[in-house]
């Protein structure tokens, strides 16, 4: 079995270098992985998907899809927040439910 190597934090300078390269190279994550001396592709993969997520920020757009999608898939009853952020770019299935639940405005 591999030896586990002990985790090491991101820095903000290794997150801006891993959002250059991915504008880069896309999502190889080999490739961008070996760019860096102690991150492998799952590490990149992981960490730029936290980052994607991170962003907390709302556009009065990406309320409006969120609306838009709530209402479209409300009778798909298995994998309903999955098919609902399928239609917001860059925000998690997690993220829509709890913006759906916090946000009264949108369920008008």
């Amino acid at each position: 079995m591999a030896e586990r190597t002990p985790k090491i934090s991101w820095t903000p300078e290794e997150d801006a270098y891993l959002m250059n390269l991915i504008k880069e190279h896309g999502t190889s994550w080999a490739t961008i992985a070996s760019r860096f001396a102690h991150r492998d592709a799952k590490s990149c993969k992981n960490r730029h998907q936290y980052l994607k997520r991170r962003s907390i920020d709302w556009t009065d757009e990406e309320d409006s899809k969120l609306r838009q999608a709530v209402e479209d898939n409300r009778k798909a009853f298995n994998e309903y927040w999955k098919l609902v952020a399928e239609r917001i770019p860059n925000k998690s299935w997690q993220q829509c439910e709890k913006r759906w639940n916090s946000i009264p405005k949108l369920k008008k």
